[in-house]
């Protein structure tokens, strides 16, 4: 049931990010920005929940599961509730923006989330000892230094599970990204799946040619639209001076690359990993593709 509401709210952002942008049908967001873009604003939502709470609360807000903070430690409640309700506000708003940057760049999206958010774990521990330390009442402060020097072992292994998984989740997404496209020859199209995957339909094909020469030697421009990872693969829309708008689906080390021209749209790159791959998947596309 989560799966096919899942799949029809996907559907929707598609349709929706086609309406505002006026794209072509290859320039929508693949499902990887969507589900990691998803994803961060799920933790925001979790985040912007402790926040409200925060907020909202008459006693003391406390900062660790399973603990409390008794309201003759603090001497201003409103205000230190408030402090950590804005520092709640702040690590929610990061998620919201590295979510709205993944959708146009999942690497942004990965960096954002590995470089800013992880170790703002940290940060938000310091930041509450500051904000405790600033309004807690001295008459208690040989309470209040035993409370916050020591950190719960339950949290330390939260601390790592969550960690993990976002580095998890993140190292799939990269697998996916470097990942050879799954390409397939039907009556009418070659269907691409994968990150940026599309439909070719014959009927748009006016050329298909075999370029001897790796994607490294050939100025495909800037990435307008695409991914980009260590690895090499290089995959999505990108823009050059010479070329114009392009598609590609290569590994920049490899070569052959094989150029697929269509009417009046962008023209397509392919290139595998193994190049005896490459030459297979060509000698197929003239054997089965009816070319203008």
């Amino acid at each position: 049931m989560f799966f096919k509401y899942f799949n029809k709210f996907e559907a929707e952002v598609r349709i929706f990010l086609c309406f505002i942008k006026d794209e072509k049908e290859e320039e929508v967001m693949p499902s990887a920005n969507i589900i990691f873009a998803a994803t961060c604003w799920l933790c925001s939502l979790i985040f912007g929940a402790i926040a409200l709470w925060a907020f909202k609360r008459k006693d003391p807000m406390h900062f660790w599961s399973g603990t409390t903070v008794k309201p003759e430690e603090i001497t201003d409640i409103p205000s230190y509730n408030r402090a950590n309700g804005l520092m709640w506000t702040i690590y929610a708003i990061c998620m919201v923006v590295t979510g709205i940057l993944s959708l146009f760049s999942i690497i942004i999206g990965t960096i954002l989330l590995v470089i800013i958010c992880l170790p703002r774990i940290a940060v938000l521990i310091f930041a509450y000892n500051r904000i405790y330390n600033k309004y807690k009442s001295e008459s208690v402060s040989y309470k209040t230094n035993e409370s916050i020097s020591k950190v719960p072992k339950s949290v330390n292994i939260a601390i790592v599970l969550i960690t993990a998984i976002i580095l998890i989740v993140v190292g799939a997404l990269f697998f996916y990204g470097e990942k050879d496209p799954d390409i397939s020859i039907h009556d009418d199209c070659i269907e691409i799946r994968g990150m940026y995957g599309l439909n070719i339909y014959f009927s748009e094909i006016t050329e298909i040619s075999l370029i001897d020469k790796s994607a490294k030697d050939i100025d495909f421009g800037i990435r307008t639209n695409g991914y980009g990872g260590m690895g090499g693969a290089l995959k999505g829309n990108f823009k050059s001076d010479t070329l114009g708008e392009t598609l590609l689906f290569v590994q920049s080390k490899s070569s052959p690359i094989i150029k697929i021209e269509r009417t009046d749209k962008k023209d397509v790159y392919i290139s595998l990993r193994d190049s005896k791959s490459t030459e297979q998947l060509y000698r197929e596309l003239l054997r089965n593709i009816p070319l203008k």
